[in-house]
């Protein structure tokens, strides 16, 4: 049975209480009460925005993924339409927090490598059948049992948000901050697989805006700065798929852009187009396909030979060579 109503400031009280006398399990499952009460959604955010600091303090210290999920879905319930500026400040927290715990066990496993006393030593019959059974030496044995959990939960944290934040024009912004971190995560771990899935998530939240666009708070791809928003967070992604040389998701992502490039209003920047086809000469070489490869560098030219303030007169005149060898070294098709 759910507790009676209580003003967040008791709420608070309640919590710190059970925190002291160490059950700060019973403190977090008390929070998450209180947070997916029906009548807290009325109280005034200013009041309720400690609450959540709280709750998201314990959910990452007990790594409790799913109620981090379900509190932040109710607090986003209760600020978007008085003070959402306080949903970014909560993500931001969020964010700092797992990280924080992540650079922690990093630490943490060097420091337990560091504590081997001989590296000369011979192996242990135990480390040895390990080893030959996973493969794994010690140092991947010590980070996937210290710092994976805290990888994991960081990666389910950016999915769980972009969910949450998702088609809401009143966190349109705070969504396109979280992709890109989320894109930053996944290079700064070489996180290849996560990558390709939040690729796929941000295809489909984009793909789904259209589908729900009747809806109270939509996403209005018509507006030229909601736009600009979607168009950097995926020439971002773009760049970081051709750095990782993900070139499936590079195409994809080329596709993207160039879907939402006819759907602006706005004329997309000489630099961002000159990126764009930068891009795409890289992808038509893997691909070997010469024909578009000599089309993508004859329109990259065409975007940066005015551009003298960006580019020098040598890097102008290596495109100009690689569109001309590029060209040449198109196979002719001989009609019969």
């Amino acid at each position: 049975m759910r507790p009676p109503f209580q003003r967040p400031e008791n709420v608070l009280k309640r919590t710190d209480e059970l925190i002291k006398v160490g059950q700060s399990v019973a403190a977090l499952d008390f929070l998450y009460d209180a947070l997916t009460s029906k009548r807290l959604a009325n109280a005034n955010a200013a009041s309720t925005e400690p609450v959540i600091l709280k709750f998201v303090d314990l959910t990452i210290e007990h790594r409790r993924g799913k109620q981090l999920k379900e509190g932040l879905t109710q607090y986003r319930n209760i600020v978007q339409h008085k003070n959402p500026e306080s949903m970014a400040k909560v993500v931001s927290v969020m964010l700092e927090l797992i990280t924080k715990h992540v650079t922690e066990a990093q630490q943490n496993a060097e420091r337990a490598i560091g504590l081997i006393g001989d590296l000369e030593e011979t192996e242990s019959p135990e480390d040895m059948i390990l080893s030959s059974v996973s493969g794994e030496q010690t140092q991947d044995r010590t980070d996937r049992a210290l710092v994976t959990p805290w990888l994991k939960f960081l990666w389910e944290a950016y999915r769980n948000l972009l969910d949450i934040l998702r088609n809401n024009v009143r966190f349109e912004a705070l969504y396109q901050k979280v992709s890109n971190q989320a894109i930053d995560f996944c290079q700064t771990y070489e996180r290849k697989t996560e990558f390709r899935r939040l690729c796929d998530l941000l295809r489909n939240h984009l793909q789904a805006i259209g589908k729900y666009s009747h809806q109270q708070n939509s996403i209005n791809l018509s507006n030229a700065d909601t736009m600009q928003l979607f168009l950097d967070t995926h020439f971002h992604q773009l760049n970081t798929a051709t750095e990782m040389e993900l070139w499936q998701d590079s195409y994809r992502s080329i596709e993207d852009i160039h879907h939402l490039i006819q759907q602006s209003k706005r004329p997309v920047k000489p630099q961002a187009m000159a990126n764009y086809f930068e891009k795409l000469t890289r992808i038509m070489y893997v691909a070997k396909n010469p024909l578009f490869l000599a089309a993508a560098w004859h329109r990259y030219y065409n975007y940066i030979f005015r551009q003298t303030k960006v580019f020098s007169e040598a890097q102008l005149q290596e495109v100009a060579n690689n569109v001309l060898l590029s060209t040449l070294a198109v196979p002719i098709i001989k009609t019969s």
